[in-house]
């Protein structure tokens, strides 16, 4: 299985909130973090030599993370609305990354169908 430390993700988790994490913050942070490094993984490991998760990606599993931190307390929760400030959720916050996955799986040259079509004569 591949390394989804998320420790190193935390500071800059911290930094893209603008708040200091206290201890139960940053557990759940770091649960997060690290889904979010396992659901990419679904899609991109078998493009991997190292099975080491791709720092280039980092960048998705702060916006799925921020997304989770977000609806914290709401979950299941399609929107919420408090004193003029309004939220929608996704149901799911990887759909909307699924083309930036196919251009990294592109990137690396190894996406590539060639021999395995199957055909009947």
């Amino acid at each position: 299985m591949a390394e989804l430390d998320a420790t190193n993700d935390i500071q800059r988790m911290q930094t893209l909130l603008g708040i200091e994490l206290d201890d139960a913050d940053k557990g759940r942070v770091e649960t997060y973090i690290v889904q979010a490094k396992q659901a990419i993984m679904v899609y991109i490991s078998k493009y991997l030599d190292d099975n080491n998760f791709p720092t280039e990606l980092n960048y998705l599993v702060d916006q799925l993370t921020l997304a989770k931190y977000n609806k914290f307390h709401n979950e299941g929760m399609d929107s919420i609305s408090e004193e003029g400030l309004s939220m929608t959720f996704n149901s799911n916050d990887l759909k909307d990354y699924l083309p930036d996955i196919e251009a990294w799986i592109d990137s690396t040259g190894k996406g590539d169908l060639t021999g395995n079509a199957i055909g009947w004569f």
